[in-house]
């Protein structure tokens, strides 16, 4: 056996154990998303091809959160899979070093994360939109503890001053969804209330649809829609209210822009475009940090402590680059250092551990 097969191998048996895992780890987030969907009496009036499509739509999102940790667990399985069945060290007998062996894994992680990066992350961002509207749709009140915690836009046009909120929006910052509108007098107290499961902003005002109209002193009222005059710009509306989440990767770069000229802090979607470009690396990191515990568990018969210690540095990695991702979102360190420095040092140490190891 040649050292291009042995690689072809390792590399075929590794990137099948990760969609494996990204299979089982789908299903199991889609049953809990499902249960936690009929717990809460979401879209309880829908029937239940619906409510599977709108859970299914929702999952991807939740996915693109777990997949350093499916790496992080393909990898130690795999690595196991290969100790257990002495390949591992039958290659090693053979003159192969850890870091060929590893070659492999480190190709197919690096190629999982451009994946991810460039092609799942537009997906999974198209799903998330098409969920907010098929909840819009389905719902005909908004929640009102949801709307209350929403960001605000202050509005005055046609002699009309008004506060508009959204829990989400979509098609560019012209479609918002779960909206609460307060219409304010001339002395600045809130006169009317209106909860709407959507609104459209067309020229001049906002088009909500299905409105509960609600006025201090009245009983609140029901309407097929209600036109609310504005002067806002959509791309204003998305820079203050969009989630950096949800918006695509070959999108983030133009809304970094935008935020720029209109004068807003753009390092949240600055934030979020460098921790998917340095997504290849996190999961080549998190591959690295599985070999120190897989392929030395095996070799030396070390306890299950040292296991449980490999899966604990992934989550303490994972931490870290979480908290980095909101410093660098709120601008208290640079949104580049803040996407790189934990990918960096993560790697390093995984290095410096198989280099220990290796060399002692």
């Amino acid at each position: 056996m040649n050292r291009w097969t042995l690689n072809r191998y390792f590399f075929r048996l590794y990137v099948t154990n990760f969609f494996s895992t990204l299979v089982a780890i789908f299903a199991l987030i889609l049953l809990i998303d499902l249960i936690e969907l009929g717990r809460r009496s979401v879209m309880a009036d829908q029937s239940f091809g619906v409510v599977v499509l709108f859970s299914a739509l929702r999952v991807p999102s939740f996915i693109e959160q777990a997949f350093p940790f499916v790496i992080l667990f393909s990898s130690i399985f795999t690595l196991l899979s290969l100790n257990r069945k002495l390949e591992l060290v039958v290659a090693r007998a053979a003159g192969i070093s850890i870091w060929q062996i590893l070659m492999p894994f480190i190709v197919g992680s690096l190629l999982i994360g451009a994946f991810a990066t460039f092609a799942y992350n537009p997906l999974s961002a198209a799903a998330k939109a098409m969920a907010a509207n098929l909840e819009a749709e389905a719902q005909g009140e908004v929640n009102a503890s949801d709307a209350l915690q929403t960001p605000w836009l202050r509005q005055n046009a046609e002699g009309v001053s008004s506060i508009i909120g959204a829990r989400q929006i979509s098609e560019n910052g012209r479609v918002l969804t779960d909206v609460t509108a307060f219409v304010m007098g001339e002395d600045g107290t809130v006169e009317t209330r209106i909860d709407a499961p959507r609104a459209q902003l067309q020229s001049q005002m906002w088009l909500l649809l299905e409105p509960r109209v609600t006025r201090i002193g009245y009983t609140p009222r029901d309407l097929v829609e209600y036109r609310l005059p504005t002067s806002l710009r959509p791309e204003y509306i998305e820079q203050r209210l969009a989630d950096p989440e949800t918006i695509s990767i070959w999108e983030l770069g133009s809304k970094i822009e935008i935020a720029a000229s209109l004068g807003f802090n753009s390092m949240a979607f600055s934030m979020q475009y460098h921790t998917l470009i340095a997504r290849p690396a996190l999961f080549v990191a998190m591959t690295l940090l599985a070999a120190t515990v897989a392929t030395r568990f095996s070799r030396t018969g070390q306890s299950g402590r040292v296991f449980i210690g490999g899966v604990l540095a992934g989550f303490v990695l994972y931490v870290v680059t979480f908290l980095a991702k909101a410093l660098g979102s709120n601008d208290v360190v640079p949104p580049l250092v803040a996407a790189w420095f934990p990918v960096l040092a993560a790697g390093l140490f995984g290095v410096t551990i198989l280099l220990h190891q290796e060399d002692g």
